[in-house]
């Protein structure tokens, strides 16, 4: 990798806004760690701490001159260190701003999903997307955004109505549904770094109201039951519940979910559901909640500051952990032979005495009433999906990283008979053999044209790749 002279990196400092970072500068150290400390040892050769969009695009086209990788960096927690690296980091963590304009909320790229709740909810807005409040908007967003209110909203990318990109030939250029067409489609759902890079994206918001959050807890042994009557659910089941069953290598089997409405709307549904499995679960609850209560969770007796990492904010406190995981999609129930085979898996991880968890999200709903062309994201027929995924402390070593990587892997050969083969691309996978077929699935065709049109030097290497 060349290592660009003081003189050369001297210029870039001059002609940005923002800051230029290298080894030993204050912030450094904090500023370059991911939010998965898997990826602690890679540390760039400087950081571009981007103040505004030209200050993006000149660190882009300082990057492209000298010939020098570069990642992008908005949240940090890609399960494969994709905006770590070795040589530039181009860091929009900064362009953070939140601006509501009636309906429609414009989010820089480097926002936290923490600063896009805390600001739209105390406006009576929101907008779909995760769980988790220290990811990035844009990460999140690029490569669809899957999230507790999707069946009702639709993914991240489906409330997208615009985002500003600076292209390979240094265009600062808006893409749309009128604007770049073409461009403004792989954007929903192709995953991030592939075309451009992303400064701010525009969203269609929803007003918040009552929440209903439902969970019961059971044992694995229950799994069986509690699995077959969960996936069958949907077929009576309103657009504006949702729910997951987390299953942990520990033994236990957790089923939750939201509803939009008060508990007399979501009592029905759930006290349905709990019928049809047939077993006591060892606790069960069904409560109103808030917007800010649901999505800010931990957050709620702490200043929007603080709600980020550390390497986000100087003020954060929220934790970091080390982590590897995988995907799957699955369009249809899963047989006896299915579930069997998940819960023999799960029982084998509890019995090696490994930490492991299984997320399965319901899908269906607004989600899958936009055709898989539609837009790049690709998944839009799966009943629901899942991840796999194994979280330690930062610090584990990487001999045990590894092997979590191979068991999130190896899940999807066990659940391959019954999977629809295709994987979630902000879950990344890099044991996977062919990545680009499975994250994009017959899109792939498609983006791979788009890629060739919009940056036929292949300045950006985006994870997977399009090449």
């Amino acid at each position: 990798m060349p290592t660009p002279p003081a003189s050369a990196w001297n210029d870039l400092a001059r002609q940005m806004q923002g800051q230029l970072l290298q080894p030993g500068q204050a912030d450094f150290e904090r500023l370059a760690r991911a939010a998965n400390a898997r990826y602690d040892s890679l540390q760039p050769q400087a950081i571009a701490r981007c103040a505004s969009t030209a200050d993006v695009a000149t660190a882009l086209a300082y990057a492209s001159q000298q010939k020098l990788s570069f990642t992008a960096r908005s949240g940090g927690h890609s399960y494969l260190g994709a905006s770590s690296g070795s040589a530039l980091m181009i860091d929009v963590g900064a362009l953070d701003s939140v601006l509501l304009d009636g309906e429609r909320v414009t989010v820089g790229a480097g926002a936290k999903l923490a600063d896009v709740y805390d600001s739209l909810i105390s406006a009576g807005r929101c907008i779909p997307s995760g769980s988790c409040v220290s990811v990035g908007i844009a990460g999140i967003t690029l490569g669809g955004g899957v999230g507790v209110l999707d069946r009702a909203y639709g993914l991240s990318c489906d409330a997208l109505v615009s985002a500003r990109l600076i292209t390979a030939d240094g265009r600062q250029i808006v893409c749309s549904a009128t604007e770049s067409p073409d461009l403004f489609w792989a954007l929903r759902g192709g995953g991030g770094g592939q075309f451009g890079l992303v400064s701010s994206l525009t969203f269609q918001t929803h007003a918040v109201g009552p929440l209903t959050q439902f969970g019961a807890s059971f044992q694995l042994a229950d799994l069986p039951a509690v699995l077959a009557a969960w996936q069958d659910w949907p077929q009576t089941l309103p657009d504006r519940i949702w729910s997951q069953l987390a299953l942990s290598a520990q033994g236990s089997v957790y089923l939750w979910g939201l509803a939009i409405g008060d508990t007399a709307f979501a009592q029905a549904h759930w006290e349905g559901l709990l019928s049809r499995i047939g077993r006591a679960p060892a606790d069960k609850s069904l409560q109103l909640r808030s917007y800010r209560e649901v999505m800010l969770g931990a957050c709620l007796n702490i200043s929007r500051a603080q709600c980020h990492l550390p390497s986000q904010n100087a003020s954060g406190v929220l934790g970091r952990v080390a982590m590897a995981a995988s995907s799957d999609f699955f369009d249809q129930p899963l047989d006896g032979n299915g579930i069997a085979a998940l819960q023999q898996a799960l029982q084998q991880r509890r019995d090696s005495q490994r930490t492991g968890t299984v997320l399965l999200n319901l899908m269906g709903g607004a989600v899958g009433r936009v055709a898989p062309e539609a837009t790049a994201f690709a998944h839009r027929r799966a009943l629901f999906s899942a991840q796999y995924l194994a979280e330690y402390a930062a610090g584990t070593s990487s001999s045990t990283l590894d092997e979590a990587a191979a068991w999130t892997h190896g899940m999807r050969s066990t659940m391959q008979r019954w999977s629809s083969g295709g994987a979630y691309v902000n879950y990344l996978d890099g044991l996977l053999d062919k990545p680009a077929e499975a994250y994009f699935g017959a899109n792939l065709a498609r983006l791979r044209q788009l890629k060739q049109s919009w940056d036929p030097t292949g300045l950006f290497k985006g994870t997977p790749s399009l090449a």
